[in-house]
Parts: structure tokens; C-alpha cells; sequence
């Protein structure tokens, strides 16, 4: 059976590291290595590591999402390299059931389904409907978007396509997974690896999510697009939420497009404007 490294990404996560840590110490086919990458932690993250048996790298400031995860690849002693986002907690046989996928030698990547415990909030109600989408019924598909946050990849065909992006801080697995595409390998989705998010998000917190999701490594502010997302959070996203009997979230779904939008026009500060 072909060996695994590990690796947990970790900035200022000191109350979910432990456990994203400890699943994927506890998975039913045990990697070879784990490795946590602090990126410049300035919390109790790493006193919450005590008594593990992981590898320990880290940067002595932050450098952001693309530069953390290209530093775990590189760090990687073994072909096949699994993910495990520090605010995230895999199944225990997460592993067990991506492995037959990359017998395939041109698959890429493949990574799961994003779940999260009963909601206890607006927030975490709204969350689960229009970031992870656990209400859908999804199916495995082929050549499908990369997010890495619970994902296993083969660092060979990483590497062929350059790696991830360091100077990214967000949207690195997406822009990593749009050149592996292109370069002729599959990015698979399967739904039957299940992560779970063990984190508590504020509604900032998901709202800056919900647009780093969506906006893409060049997000853009302009007219017809801010329309057209007003349009859909009215009549797909706040409609949803009615259909629930849950107008709180439809509140929330009606002020993402307008958090997108400005938080785009930011983005491209100081060259920010709005086309048309």
C-alpha cells in the first residue's frame, strides 16, 4: 500500500487543532507522517500539540494560505499527501476510501464533502445551507473545482504544474486545481469523504468565506455582476431560506451580495473601481 504524509495547516487555531490533528491520527489507515505547518501562530495553537506524535515546521511570521501549503508539500516524504484544514475534522476513514481513487495515475487530487454538527445559530444554520450545502443530495464528479481542506493529492502531479501559488492568501487550491486541469490530469469530488467543521464562525467570519468561496483569485466589483447577485439572493438564496421557515438566514443571504461587493472593490485597493 503506497505511504501517506500528512499535514495539518495551522495559523491561531489553538481551539480545533488538537482534534483536526487527532482525526487524522485516529484515521482507519494511518499515515506514515503527519506534519503541522504553523504559519506564524501567535495564539496557544502549538501547546495544544503536546503529546502527539507529529512534525512541527513553521514560518516565524505569516505568509498566508498558497505559502503554507506549498511548505507541506515540500516538507512531504511520501507520494500521496492528505489534507486536513486545522479548523476541520476528518472521518475516520476518510483516507481508506480516497486511496482507490488515486490507483488511477491521473488523478490529481481527490477531496470531500464539507458537514458540520447540528447548527445552534443563525449562523451556523445559514452556513450549512449556502456554504456547505448539506441539504443537497451531491454525487461524485470528475474534473471538479480543487478545495483542499480535507483532500488527498499525489505530489507528483503537484509539482508538474508548478505547485501552489505562494503569494496567494486565499483561493490557492482552486487556481492549483485549474492547472492541474489543464494540464491533463482529474480533480475528483466524492462526497462520501466526509469533513467536518468543528470551528465557530462569527457572521463576518462567514460571510469573508462565503466570498473567498466565490470570488476567485481575482475578484472583481462591477455593476451587472453586483445585480445579478442581488438577483440571486433574493429569489435562490432567501427564497431557500422562507421555504425553511428561517428569515433570519434570509436576512443573511439578502446582505451577502452587498459584502461581496464591497469587499471586492477593497481587494483591489488602490487601483479600485467599478465597471460597468
Amino acid at each position: 500500500m503506497t505511504a501517506v504524509t500528512a499535514y495539518v495547516p495551522l495559523y491561531n487555531a489553538e481551539r480545533t487543532i488538537r482534534c483536526a490533528v487527532e482525526s487524522v491520527l485516529g484515521q482507519t489507515i494511518r499515515p506514515a507522517e503527519v506534519l503541522v505547518v504553523d504559519d506564524g501562530s501567535t495564539d496557544r495553537s502549538l501547546e495544544q500539540l503536546e503529546g502527539l506524535d507529529v512534525r512541527i515546521v513553521g514560518h516565524p511570521r505569516n505568509l498566508g494560505r498558497g505559502a503554507t501549503r506549498a511548505r507541506a508539500m515540500s516538507e512531504a516524504r511520501e507520494s500521496l499527501v492528505l489534507c486536513c484544514d486545522a479548523s476541520n475534522a476528518l472521518e475516520p476513514d476518510f483516507l481508506e476510501k480516497a486511496l482507490p481513487w488515486l490507483d488511477n495515475p491521473r488523478v490529481a487530487a481527490v477531496f470531500g464533502r464539507m458537514t458540520q454538527p447540528p447548527a445552534r445559530n443563525v449562523v451556523e444554520r445559514w452556513r450549512g445551507r449556502h456554504l456547505f450545502k448539506v441539504d443537497l443530495a451531491q454525487q461524485s464528479r470528475h474534473h471538479a473545482s480543487l478545495s483542499t481542506g480535507g483532500s488527498l493529492m499525489r505530489a507528483a502531479a503537484v509539482s508538474e504544474v508548478g505547485g501552489y501559488a505562494t503569494g496567494l492568501r486565499h483561493t490557492e487550491d482552486r487556481e492549483l486545481g485549474d492547472r492541474i486541469l489543464a494540464a491533463g490530469f482529474d480533480v475528483v469530488y466524492d462526497p462520501r469523504l466526509a469533513i467536518a467543521s468543528i470551528a465557530s464562525n462569527t457572521l463576518g467570519q462567514v460571510l469573508e468565506r462565503h466570498w473567498r468561496w466565490y470570488a476567485g483569485t481575482h475578484p472583481a466589483a462591477d455593476w451587472r455582476g453586483y445585480r445579478k447577485s442581488i438577483g440571486y439572493s433574493i429569489n435562490c438564496m432567501a427564497a431557500d431560506d422562507l421555504r425553511a421557515g428561517d428569515w433570519p438566514s434570509a436576512v443573511v443571504s439578502l446582505l451577502s451580495p452587498h459584502y461581496h461587493f464591497w469587499r471586492s472593490l477593497w481587494q483591489t485597493w488602490p487601483n479600485r473601481r467599478v465597471s460597468s
